[in-house]
């Protein structure tokens, strides 16, 4: 009930039991993902719509849908942590726990965030070294 004015005709908002409404589907996932759903709704289509035009209640629920979909993200990374095969950066775990344990910080579990997830520490480095392989390669082609 945080939107009462942006959805008047009281549409429900994303749930895990979503479904396309294409009966027709060919690929394995039938069940609509959060920022599948975000994506559709924030969609810009020809004519008037309610949403686009609420000014600050839109910038609001654009935060929200961002915050829980980025927390949604998160949660699943810290319950899934052995499917992600995080044992194999057991160096990185050790390295953590010694830096915690010298500056006596108190951690109950550590959760490795893979280069993957956006705006990470590891995922700025690998942009970083991607950027640094591409300017070596570009200058390497370059002949004076």
């Amino acid at each position: 009930m945080t939107f009462p004015f942006l959805f008047p005709r009281d549409e429900s908002s994303w749930n895990t039991g979503m479904e396309h409404v294409e009966e027709r589907r060919t690929a394995k996932r039938n069940r609509v993902t959060q920022l599948q759903y975000y994506e559709n709704r924030l969609s810009q289509r020809n004519g008037f719509s309610i949403l686009r035009n609420r000014g600050k209640l839109f910038q609001k629920y654009i935060v929200d849908a961002y915050v829980k979909t980025e927390g949604s993200r998160l949660h699943f990374l810290r319950q899934n942590q052995k499917d992600l095969r995080i044992e194999r950066y057991r160096g990185l775990l050790d390295a953590l726990e010694c830096r915690a344990h010298n500056e006596n910080i108190l951690t109950e579990k550590l959760i490795i965030l893979p280069s993957s997830f956006q705006r990470s520490p590891r995922h700025r480095q690998q942009n970083y070294q991607d950027a640094l392989l591409w300017y070596a390669s570009l200058v390497s082609q370059i002949s004076f």
